[in-house]
């Protein structure tokens, strides 16, 4: 479809084109299959454009053609009753064929698609009968639609098996992506309309606007436009995914689309639309999508986009003051939230905004802000407006900062916690309460006992970071209180009590953070699900009134569930480099310095954490140098020191090998616990490559392409996968997209993708090492950013350890074994572990 013009093509054949509104003809020289699919297709085409004549004359021909046919007469017949208002005599075609039908696999699609027209239950959940799809038989894109709704229906919210659940629901959807008899699946929004939002509320949101996007091109050809209702979901499903520039792009096309329209619809998208160019900290664009919204015509169905749920005239005004505040200054916040006039009965709602003016004022009168802040809990705490109450009590701890009332100031930050009950627990804000504390002691000149409140804070800053500018407008945090400032207060006082445990904690999970934000794209796979919840956390008021029912479905809890089981695995506690053996370097940059860490087993517990700041810019500077010499010299008896895996440890690395030759260095990831057992590998690559094939018998096994790329499951765990393929790289709105291709000895070209690598590999199918050269990547190592992306995707996905060499040496078999032990990587190579050894 492109502009008006649109052609019907089954498998590159084209059939019909939209000139002539596909008026009906038979199909020529297709095979069974493809027929099956046209009259489908087709057949989908008339439904929607009510076509009594078109709908006719397909079923005129299947009947002539009867066997195969046969489901799609009855299929057709029934959408048909169906679209008539019979729904009696719709479910009766259907039952008559159910019971008529001898083969299994035509009966049980009747009975998946009897189930998904007529059956509705809790969660929309349903009872699918599981098939097996074979791209020789026909109706094979329904039949894979119907797997697909088997296995997202199988998890219940809490089981234990979820995690499994979640990995067959990543390689069921996969062929969506990849087969192009898949492209198009007839009759889907009759099947399931609500299957892309399933998928999204799993966490799967990336195989949700995949749907979406189908759902609605079959719009654009029937209606000549997408349904509006269909552009604010998939819009929703966009932000899910972090595409805010795909939202904005679909929220405009809503308007364009909606012209004409009641005020309060306007308004509704154009409040959507200031909130996100807000999230993304464009405040000007903030405000003048804001500045186009009729606030004489408010209506109550409009739903606050950061807290999801109905938005008064006044929360409106004060979601509006804050974006005001960051482009205009205070003065012209102040002003506009001063002119909003109280009604008579006061709500919780008409209080937000003078706790508002309050936050705004703190800077300016920190006395008329805390007699404000006073009189707002004593309201709240009156009324038991719970969230008003925590959000003032934080203020007001911050605020006695201000006022020099330290003490004052802990004793509300600490009464804050006893504040929420469970309903509203998910408005807490831990780093803004730990923070206070920190702020306060610091301030007030005494030490206090904060070490406790830093690395919770932390914890909690660590896992919520991409919304800091949230806290503004949900919580009220104080404007002058900076993170960064944070960062500093936190460091000076872990520096002075010289807690070495403390300040590394701090540093690692700074630079974490700092890692994070600079990732390009958001996740892809199954490592999406931690990062959806998280914005479904954050984001959820941007949903349309069509998603109300899923936000308490067990899909939404069986995405709890896996993002728990997710968080849990890649959980990293600095306090783990307590066990291991080998002596540890970490080099961690803060602003424009260095600190060294040194871990060296072989001292008391008391001394085996050091630490250096060193001011520079360079990380292979000659103090930095001078640390890793003095733990060389300590460990004479080691034979391998390791560096922890950032751009710094690698900056680092390059000249550790120049100046100590004699030393073996090796990387380690992450510091998740080490659950790795020591096995013998054996060693396997893909057998289509030519130059695989000289290895052939030289203790190595070559496998097809599906084994290769883990669409196929090898029986043999202890694995060492070799690559040493040159990349096709191309580029995406996903950075760098890469794929790795040959001739096959019978003449076709088998590819390997990393799309869809992330969706194939999973705990059953990922090697315990991988062994790679810079053909791989088709950038050496000294470019350290795309090795990094690589090694985290195979890490992340369960590998223990990496060996890089720049060229494979010529190989036989002992130096193939040689491939499984470190030293085979010490002159020219890398060794990485997945985790501190």
């Amino acid at each position: 479809m492109s502009g008006t013009q649109g052609k019907l093509i089954i498998q590159g054949k084209e059939q019909l084109t939209i000139r002539d509104d596909f008026r009906f003809k038979t199909p020529e020289s297709l095979t069974t299959n493809q027929e099956i699919d046209f009259y489908l297709m087709l057949g989908e085409y008339y439904l929607r454009k009510k076509d009594k004549v078109g709908i006719a004359n397909i079923l005129y021909d299947l009947r002539t053609k009867k066997g195969e046919y046969s489901f799609a007469d009855f299929l057709l017949t029934s959408l048909w009753k169906h679209s008539q208002g019979d729904e009696v005599q719709a479910i009766k075609t259907l039952d008559t064929y159910i019971q008529k039908e001898p083969n299994t696999y035509f009966r049980n699609l009747a009975k998946n698609m009897r189930t998904n027209l007529f059956q509705t239950g809790e969660d929309e959940k349903k009872t699918m009968v599981r098939m097996d799809c074979q791209k020789t038989k026909p109706y094979y894109s329904l039949c894979r639609v119907f797997r697909l709704q088997y296995y997202i229906d199988l998890p219940t919210g809490k089981d234990k098996d979820m995690h499994k659940h979640f990995v067959n629901i990543m390689r069921v959807s996969s062929p969506f992506f990849e087969d192009t008899n898949l492209e198009w699946i007839p009759l889907l929004d009759r099947i399931d309309e609500d299957l892309p939002a399933k998928l999204s509320f799993l966490g799967f949101v990336r195989e949700g606007i995949h749907f979406q996007r189908m759902i609605m091109d079959l719009e654009r050809i029937t209606d000549g436009t997408y349904n509006e209702n269909s552009i604010e979901r998939l819009a929703f499903f966009q932000i899910l995914l972090g595409d805010y520039n795909g939202a904005e792009d679909s929220f405009q096309n809503f308007l364009k689309s909606a012209r004409g329209k009641k005020t309060s619809i306007l308004n509704r998208i154009y409040v959507k639309l200031g909130a996100l160019a807000y999230f993304q900290k464009e405040y000007k664009k903030s405000l003048d999508y804001y500045i186009k919204l009729d606030l004489n015509n408010w209506s109550s169905d409009i739903h606050h986009p950061f807290l999801n749920e109905p938005m008064t005239l006044a929360e409106v005004k004060d979601l509006i003051s804050v974006s005001l505040y960051k482009v205009n200054g205070s003065e012209s916040a102040l002003k506009a939230l001063q002119k909003i006039k109280d009604p008579e009965k006061l709500t919780e709602a008409d209080i937000w905004p003078k706790l508002r003016i309050s936050q705004m004022l703190m800077d300016q009168n920190p006395e008329l802000s805390s007699r404000m802040t006073d009189e707002i809990i004593y309201m709240a705490q009156e009324k038991k407006w719970r969230r008003l109450e925590y959000a003032a009590t934080i203020l007001q701890g911050y605020n006695q900062i201000y006022r020099k009332e330290y003490r004052k100031s802990t004793i509300e930050l600490t009464k804050s916690r006893g504040i929420l009950d469970e309903e509203n627990a998910f408005y807490a804000a831990e780093f803004l309460r730990n923070f206070g504390f920190i702020f306060a002691h610091t301030a007030s000149g005494k030490k206090g006992p904060v070490n406790g409140n830093i690395k919770d804070g932390l914890s909690d800053y660590l896992l919520n970071h991409p919304y800091e500018d949230l806290y503004y407008i949900r919580n009220y945090r104080p404007l002058a209180f900076s993170t960064d400032l944070f960062f500093e207060y936190a460091l000076s006082h872990l520096r002075d009590d010289n807690d070495v445990w403390g300040l590394f904690d701090t540093l690692f999970k700074y630079n974490s953070v700092k890692t994070q934000r600079n990732t390009k794209g958001s996740p892809h796979s199954l490592f999406q699900i931690p990062y959806v919840h998280q914005q479904f956390k954050f984001l959820s008021g941007f949903s349309t009134a069509r998603e109300s029912k899923f936000f308490d479905s067990t899909y939404a809890e069986s995405r709890e569930t896996e993002n728990l089981i997710q968080r849990k695995n890649e959980e990293e506690n600095t306090r783990s480099l307590e066990s291991v053996k080998l002596p540890t370097v970490f080099l961690l940059p803060y602003k424009d310095e260095f600190y060294v860490f040194t871990f060296n087993p072989k001292d008391s517990k008391r001394n085996q954490l050091n630490w250096k700041m060193v001011r520079t810019q360079r990380p292979d500077a000659s103090d930095i140098l001078d640390v890793v010499r003095e733990l060389v010299s300590a460990n004479k008896d080691h034979d391998k020191i390791q560096i922890y895996l950032n751009d710094s440890g690698m900056g680092l690395f390059r000249s550790l090998k120049k100046e100590m030759k004699e030393q073996s260095f090796v990387f380690f990831f992450s510091l998740y616990p080490n659950t790795d057992t020591q096995k013998p590998l054996n060693l396997y690559s893909w057998k289509c490559p030519t130059n695989m094939h000289s290895l052939d018998g030289k203790g190595i096994t070559l496998v097809d392409t599906a084994y290769f790329e883990g669409s196929r499951i090898l029986k043999d765990k202890e694995r060492l996968h070799l690559w040493d393929f040159p990349t096709n790289a191309s580029v995406s709105n996903l950075g760098p997209v890469h794929s790795w291709s040959c001739r096959s000895e019978t003449g076709v070209t088998e590819e390997i993708s990393l799309l869809k690598l992330y969706r194939r590999i999973d705990y059953r199918t990922v090697p315990k090492m991988i062994v790679y050269t810079e053909r791989v990547l088709g950038k050496s190592w000294s470019d350290p950013n795309l090795h990094q992306e690589w090694l985290h995707f195979w890490f992340r996905s369960g590998t223990k350890k990496i060996g890089y060499l720049p060229t494979l040496p010529v190989l036989d078999q002992i130096s193939l074994q040689s491939l499984t032990e470190q030293a085979a990587y010490k002159e020219d190579g890398v060794w990485i572990y997945s985790t501190a050894q």
